[in-house]
């Protein structure tokens, strides 16, 4: 498996990624996608990778770079692929690739799929910082904010350093 860039000159990438971006996320939890791909067009730290197995894209992940941490804001494995290691695989080669720690929001573990996804990311390594009470901030006016849960990966502590973290997040990737 490999995680490189995604080209935005190759159609079959971009409509790819778009189209798993709408599919996996709801509303509330994505951006347009016009204005993620001006993000990775622009000169901000934000990067779209596609992942590949056997030359065939299984999967995308965006993520900031915040100079001191890495901000995971979506990850993605396409259904034909899901439950055969390939998220686990992906993951596994974004966290070596990388010498920062790893920030990420989950859902709050409400429901067997969320329990699920904080299950997955604990399995590799990701702490969930419980006691912290986080918002991710609307990516649309009329969406309004959504509860969610922390996770990081590396040495980084959340509880002693949160408003400086919360406040790269909400000022780069929210623009709030």
């Amino acid at each position: 498996m490999e995680i490189r860039k995604l080209d935005v000159s190759k159609h079959h990438e971009l409509s790819f990624v778009e189209n798993l971006y709408i599919e996996s996320f709801p509303l509330s939890e994505r951006r347009p996608v016009e204005t993620m791909l001006e993000f990775y067009k622009s000169d901000k730290p934000f990067v779209i990778a596609i992942t590949i197995e056997d030359e065939q894209i299984v999967g995308f992940l965006t993520y900031w770079d915040l100079d001191d941490f890495i901000f995971a804001e979506h990850f993605a494995i396409s259904p034909e692929f899901r439950n055969g290691g390939y998220g686990r695989k992906a993951m596994e080669l974004f966290i070596a690739d990388l010498s920062k720690p790893i920030i990420l929001e989950v859902e709050l573990p409400a429901t067997i799929l969320s329990e699920r996804r904080i299950g997955f990311y604990q399995r590799l390594g990701f702490r969930l910082w419980e006691n912290i009470q986080y918002q991710q901030p609307a990516y649309y006016e009329h969406t309004g904010t959504v509860p969610m849960k922390l996770m990081s990966y590396g040495n980084v502590d959340i509880e002693t350093n949160l408003i400086e973290i919360k406040g790269k997040i909400y000022n780069i990737v929210y623009g709030c």
